[in-house]
C-alpha cells in the first residue's frame, strides 16, 4: 500500500491585527537613547524595535499597552523570505527579552538595571498567526513619549534595508547632525557609542589580560576604522547619510612614531537644506521656478529638500498642472496643503524610481560578473 504524500506546506497565515498600525516611516528617539552605550544586537531586533517606535506618536502621553507589527513588515527592502524572517523574528526576541537597559548616577554612584520588554502582563511578548506582539517597559516611557526638544527623528527609508549593526547606529546619530553636517566625536567616545569599549564578561566586569592590562575590542585604531566605518559608508552611500571621514590626530607627539589617533571626523556628502540657497534664487532658470512655486504656497523647506529631485522640468509641469486647475472649475481650495502634498508626494516617487532602477542595475551587474547567479 502506497503511502500518502505528506500535506502540502502553507504560506505563513496572518490574521487582521487588533490594532493597525499606522505607518509614519518615521523614528522619533531620545537623543539619550541614540548616544547611549548599547549593545551590538541583530539587525532583525533593529527592525523590529524601529516598527514598534515608528508608531509612538507625536501627541502620545504614555506608552500603548503593546504594539504589534506583521512579520511581512520586516521582510521590505531586503532579501529575506516571509518563512526565514519568521525564523530570524524568534531569534530578535528572545534577544530583546534579555536587553537590559543601564542607568549610573556618577554623583551618588547609584547603578540599576531596566529591562526593555515587559514579560509580566497577560498578554504575552511574542509571534502569532504571523503577528509579533511587543510590550514596552512601562518604567522607561520617558525615553519614548513625550520627549521635546531632546530627541532625534530618521525616516525608515533607507534604514530597514541596511544589513549591519554599524551603519544601522551611524544613520541614527547622523540623523541628528543634518543641520551641522557633521560629526566629531573622541575615539574613547566612538568606541561607547558602537560598542567597541572593553570585553565584557558574562557579569558585565571589564576583562583584562594577565599583565592587569584591559582588553578592548579592535583594540588597534585602524581595525576599528576598517571593520565598524568602511563598510557603513559603503552601505550609507545611497541613503540621505551619506558621509566622508578622516582620523583626528594628537596635537603633539613626545617620542618617536606617528601620531595616535585621537577622535573621528564624519562630514555628510548632503547637508539637509532647510532653505532655499540663494544662488537658487539668482539663477536665470531656476529663480522663476521658486519664486512660481512660492506663489502655489510651497514652502522654502520642501522647495530646499526636493526640487533637485523633482528637477527644473518637473516642477514646471506640476506648475503648469496648477495652472489648468485654478482656470477650470475645480480650483484649489487650499494652496498650501494641496501643492505641498502633490509637490512632496511627487519627488518621494521619483525617489523610488531611481531606487528600483539603481537595484535592477545592481542585479544586472551582479549577472554579468556571476553568470550562474539568480537573485
Amino acid at each position: 500500500m502506497a503511502s500518502e504524500p505528506p500535506p502540502p506546506t502553507s504560506p505563513l497565515l496572518e490574521l487582521p491585527l487588533q490594532y493597525e498600525p499606522e505607518s509614519t516611516n518615521r523614528v522619533k528617539q531620545h537623543l539619550h537613547v541614540t548616544f547611549s552605550r548599547q549593545r551590538k544586537m541583530s539587525v532583525i531586533s533593529k527592525r523590529i524595535m524601529a516598527r514598534v517606535l515608528e508608531q509612538i506618536k507625536e501627541d502620545d502621553l504614555e506608552l500603548r499597552e503593546f504594539y504589534q507589527l506583521r512579520v511581512t513588515s520586516l521582510v521590505e527592502g531586503t532579501d529575506m523570505t516571509v518563512e526565514s524572517a519568521y525564523t530570524f523574528a524568534k531569534q530578535a526576541l528572545y534577544e530583546l527579552a534579555r536587553v537590559q537597559w543601564e542607568f549610573e548616577d556618577v554623583e551618588t554612584k547609584e547603578w540599576y538595571l531596566r529591562p526593555l520588554l515587559d514579560g509580566t502582563k497577560e498578554r504575552r511578548v511574542g509571534i502569532k498567526d504571523g503577528t509579533i506582539t511587543i510590550i514596552l517597559n512601562p518604567q522607561l516611557a520617558p525615553y519614548f513619549v513625550n520627549i521635546a526638544g531632546q530627541y532625534s527623528t530618521y525616516k525608515l527609508e533607507g534604514y530597514l534595508g541596511l544589513h549591519s549593526w554599524y551603519s544601522m547606529r551611524f544613520f541614527e546619530i547622523l540623523s541628528s547632525f543634518r543641520v551641522s553636517g557633521w560629526w566629531e566625536v573622541s575615539l574613547e567616545k566612538y568606541r561607547e557609542v558602537m560598542d567597541c569599549g572593553p570585553e565584557l564578561d558574562k557579569y558585565g566586569q571589564i576583562k583584562k589580560d594577565k599583565a592587569g592590562k584591559v582588553k578592548m575590542k579592535l583594540a588597534n585604531a585602524s581595525d576599528l576604522i576598517a571593520k565598524t566605518v568602511l563598510g557603513a559608508q559603503k552601505e550609507l552611500q545611497t541613503t540621505p547619510y551619506a558621509f566622508d571621514y578622516h582620523p583626528v590626530y594628537e596635537q603633539e607627539r613626545v617620542g618617536r612614531g606617528r601620531r595616535k589617533i585621537v577622535g573621528l571626523r564624519f562630514d555628510l556628502q548632503q547637508k539637509q537644506l532647510t532653505a532655499v540657497p540663494p544662488s537658487w534664487l539668482t539663477d536665470k532658470d531656476a529663480g522663476p521656478v521658486i519664486a512660481n512655486l512660492r506663489s502655489f504656497k510651497v514652502t522654502d523647506k520642501n522647495i530646499a529638500l526636493y526640487l533637485k529631485t523633482m528637477t527644473l522640468a518637473g516642477a514646471r509641469k506640476l506648475l503648469y498642472e496648477w495652472r489648468i486647475k485654478e482656470n477650470s472649475q475645480q480650483k484649489i481650495d487650499d494652496k498650501t496643503k494641496y501643492c505641498n502634498a502633490v509637490f512632496v508626494r511627487a519627488a518621494k516617487v521619483l525617489i523610488e524610481e531611481r531606487k528600483e532602477l539603481a537595484l535592477a542595475d545592481k542585479r544586472i551587474a551582479q549577472q554579468a560578473l556571476f553568470p550562474g547567479l539568480t537573485t
